[in-house]
């Protein structure tokens, strides 16, 4: 019995950074960035089954962050906080054990990060 506890102990850390990356590299594979003829950055982001949402003009002084669908009930869901967008998964997600992960994404550059602090420190 000791043996289990220990092996659930050391194999939890292990389980939501496996999942962070998971998630890190969906949110990066599912992102898709131009610059327009105004040198302005349009991001549009789809991930998993539903998940949309854009960052029109990144960085820019008018910059815009649509939610095209977001849905906790669903496998992914988007959230702004803290100036970043927050993608995590939602109920119907079947790896979504109420553990605390998500990846954030900048308004300011577009890119994905792995921490809050990466995301608000972006230039």
């Amino acid at each position: 019995m000791a043996a289990l506890l220990l092996l659930c102990e050391l194999s939890g850390p292990a389980v939501a950074q496996s999942l962070q990356d998971q998630l890190f590299e969906r949110v990066v594979a599912g992102a898709n960035c131009k610059q327009t003829v105004n040198n302005g950055l349009i991001c549009d982001y789809k991930i998993g089954k539903s998940l949309a949402f854009s960052i029109k003009d990144a960085g820019g002084p008018d910059t815009v962050v649509g939610f095209s669908h977001s849905n906790i009930n669903e496998d992914f869901y988007a959230v702004y906080y803290f100036g970043c967008i927050v993608v995590v998964p939602g109920h119907a997600h079947p790896r979504n054990y109420d553990l605390d992960y998500g990846v954030y994404v900048s308004p300011k550059n577009g890119r994905v990060y792995r921490t809050r602090q990466e995301c608000q420190t972006a230039r």
